[in-house]
């Protein structure tokens, strides 16, 4: 028996939406949970509910989400897997799928820099990887742009936010990221990425901080958005 079969039956992969076998030729999910997941589509309307979010807030020139997201769904536990069981290539994963999705989309031919909203150095210490890094290499792959792991950092460790509202992740926010811009980077188009749109409150602090920068404009895209 092959090597290769042998590990498959003893340590066999599986779908991380439902927790059924993998065949060989299938990653991260089933071919049915594949089928099922929650597109949103929100790249074919400039205003959409992700974008509505940010209005008064933050001047996008476009914002969209892959998914839907739901405490309950099976898209929950795909995520629980990127973040919390060391499974960072699911990011990847999942932007090529939005990148198949955006390749027609054409302000994707005008950003200048993909930006991951970075994580606190503990943070990702901890964790052993930004679970938006994976989203950021599969764009920079598809569409062939570069992407900035420095431009932004995050020096205040804070602890996980995802019971505050909007105005206490606001008011924390604030002071988490700073920004080191050059020269060269006035005038760009900044692509900013992260994995889950809630509140809107970090992507909002990070947007902030870049249009600080003169000429510059942003864009936002999100693997999923809570409902």
């Amino acid at each position: 028996m092959p090597l290769t079969t042998i590990i498959d039956v003893l340590f066999p992969k599986c779908c991380f939406g439902c927790d059924n076998h993998l065949l060989r030729n299938q990653d991260f999910l089933c071919v049915q949970c594949l089928h099922q997941l929650p597109f949103t589509f929100q790249h074919l309307h400039s205003e959409n509910e992700a974008h509505q979010r940010f209005h008064g807030r933050l001047r996008l020139k476009n914002c969209s989400c892959l998914l839907y997201f739901t405490k309950t769904g099976f898209v929950q536990q795909v995520f629980h897997h990127l973040k919390y069981k060391n499974q960072p290539q699911i990011s990847y994963y999942l932007g090529q799928i939005y990148a198949s999705q955006l390749t027609d989309c054409p302000w994707l031919q005008t950003v200048d820099i993909i930006i991951p909203v970075p994580l606190h150095t503990k943070k990702q210490s901890i964790r052993g990887y930004n679970q938006v890094n994976g989203f950021a290499e599969a764009l920079s792959d598809h569409f062939n742009i570069p992407i900035d792991y420095h431009l932004l950092t995050q020096d205040i460790y804070t602890v996980s936010q995802t019971r505050k509202n909007l105005f206490e992740r606001t008011k924390t926010n604030q002071l988490r990221f700073n920004i080191h811009a050059q020269p060269l980077h006035q005038g760009k188009h900044f692509l900013i990425l992260d994995d889950i749109l809630t509140t809107g409150g970090t992507l909002e602090s990070c947007g902030k901080k870049i249009l600080e920068i003169p000429n510059s404009s942003i864009s936002v895209l999100c693997l999923a958005q809570t409902q």
